[in-house]
């Protein structure tokens, strides 16, 4: 027992619990040690430094089935190289989501309004839109069409944030990817949205509102890729349509909201 220590005696120097201990011993994490005539376990310095390293890769953020895969190579460097880098791409975004998020709070803060009347929480589903589009192409859109940009901000949080029976990201991206390498039709989207945004003034009975909602969808079946990804679509099922028009009637206009549904009706005529 020369140079060596009971379990009671390992728990204290380690700082750690006789559960853990047992618990690491259990899935291979701490190799069995030796045990004294008697049956007790022993423990010296190579168990210590088996708990060193432990403590410290966990420290750092990893788990235990990764300390346990490069402790169980402890000679190939490379193994822990390639954890440390991959735990290393994790942290650095972990931190910018956590840059984003206190930006966003900081930015609530400043700005004096009624947080709970406003869309505090960006669509994921419109972030990954203006990402794929050229930084010119967004800006465009922005400037020329400012109120209907936030409008389709705010509808495209209405549809991540909830269950509606539907995955519309692939459509969002693949419409997307094509706008982004069509810049003509795009700026003929974007023409037509400066109209669209007008809308806001007409009355709800105005007949300009079905003609455009038909020119809307005719620039849809003009272009195959579109007419492929948006015509004869099922879109949000009952009964949850009534539910979704309520909620988007909160963001869009009387005006707007019967385009929408002229033009969704028009689509998979």
């Amino acid at each position: 027992m020369r140079n060596h220590v009971k379990i009671s005696d390992f728990v204290t120097l380690t700082g750690s619990t006789l559960k853990t201990i047992i618990y690491y011993h259990k899935i291979g994490l701490l190799p069995e040690p030796e045990r004294s005539a008697g049956g007790y376990r022993l423990y010296g310095a190579a168990e210590l430094r088996r708990m060193h390293f432990i403590k410290h890769f966990k420290s750092l953020g990893l788990d235990l089935k990764r300390i346990k895969e490069i402790l169980g190579d402890k000679h190939d460097a490379k193994t822990l190289r390639e954890v440390l880098e991959t735990l290393r791409m994790d942290l650095l975004s972990e931190k910018k989501s956590l840059e984003e998020r206190l930006a966003q709070i900081e930015l609530l803060l400043r700005e004096d309004k009624d947080i709970l009347e406003e869309d505090i929480c960006d669509s994921p589903s419109f972030q990954m839109i203006t990402e794929i589009l050229k930084p010119v192409q967004v800006a465009n859109y922005q400037q020329t069409c400012p109120e209907l940009f936030e409008q389709q901000r705010k509808l495209f949080g209405l549809i991540d944030d909830f269950q509606w029976g539907e995955d519309h990201r692939d459509t969002f991206r693949a419409l997307a990817e094509y706008f982004q390498a069509h810049p003509e039709q795009y700026q003929n989207a974007i023409d037509l949205g400066a109209r669209l945004s007008k809308l806001s003034q007409l009355t709800e009975d105005d007949p300009e509102i079905e003609k455009l909602a038909r020119e809307s969808t005719e620039f849809i079946k003009t272009i195959p890729q579109l007419r492929a990804l948006l015509c004869n679509r099922q879109g949000i099922k009952r009964p949850l349509t009534g539910v979704y028009n309520d909620m988007a009637a909160t963001v869009l206009s009387p005006a707007r909201m019967k385009h929408m549904q002229l033009f969704q009706k028009y689509l998979n005529s």
